[in-house]
């Protein structure tokens, strides 16, 4: 899609899908949620719905994250897999009829089927969509979704200079606003701390099973992660122990 607030296309590692066999290498099962996301879309791997009903026969939960652009195509398979919660990112209306028909379709499915899946949508907040969003929060909220989170752009690498992030200002008057539209349905950014939440609750894992601390830190790799959970665990604590002085940890707000 090549989405303008999106790093994937200044990201040089390779690009693929991860192997099935691999991934049943991963302790997925000291972890409690499983999310298959990342710079790509999940629905393009072609055994995307054996990763999730994998996640699922080890008792734990699982979500994703797409661009909404084939959910259609796979209607079925997402309520038969398991699959707890999916995420839509949409930043604009612009050029995202097809992925919003979509969410609507997939809500209106959760409906007749009495599903429990849980729909939420993901804004990425930067200068250009800022008189969007709370248009879209609102159309989201009509429409029925269960949620709607708003986060901060990331451009701490400066991929893209004509990307840019909102003023103090601007941000606590949209928050304003979109929570008197939304609600309780609207999640907001929380206050960034160090070590951040992100990296204190969550590891990320890359397509070739590359162990990092961070998604937006996927070109930096801190081991295997066809390895035991303590030791997982053991390099995430080595790299957050030095968070305070990252080259990229110490100026992010994400």
């Amino acid at each position: 899609m090549n989405c303008k607030p999106c790093m994937r296309k200044y990201l040089e590692r390779p690009v693929g899908y991860i192997d099935f066999e691999d991934f049943k290498k991963l302790p997925l099962s000291s972890f409690k949620e499983v999310c298959l996301h990342g710079w790509g879309e999940p629905l393009l791997h072609p055994k995307i719905f054996d990763l999730v009903r994998h996640v699922k026969s080890l008792g734990i939960k699982a979500s994703m994250g797409t661009n909404g652009f084939l959910v259609d195509k796979y209607i079925d398979e997402i309520f038969n897999s398991g699959l707890d919660e999916i995420s839509f990112g949409i930043y604009t209306f612009n050029g995202r009829e097809k992925a919003i028909d979509n969410l609507e379709l997939l809500i209106k499915e959760k409906r007749e089927r009495n599903s429990k899946i849980t729909i939420f949508v993901d804004i990425t907040i930067f200068k250009d969509n800022l008189e969007e969003i709370p248009k879209l929060v609102k159309s989201f909220v009509d429409m029925g979704v269960d949620g709607i989170v708003l986060h901060r752009l990331f451009n701490v690498y400066k991929v893209d200079p004509s990307v840019e992030y909102i003023s103090k200002k601007d941000e606590k008057n949209l928050f304003k606003e979109v929570k008197k539209i939304g609600g309780k349905k609207v999640y907001l950014p929380t206050k960034h701390i160090k070590p951040c939440r992100i990296v204190m609750y969550t590891m990320f894992v890359t397509w070739d099973c590359k162990q990092c601390p961070c998604v937006y830190l996927s070109e930096e790799y801190i081991g295997d992660a066809r390895t035991d959970y303590e030791t997982m665990v053991s390099r995430h604590i080595k790299f957050i122990s030095g968070m305070k002085k990252h080259e990229v940890c110490r100026f992010c707000f994400w």
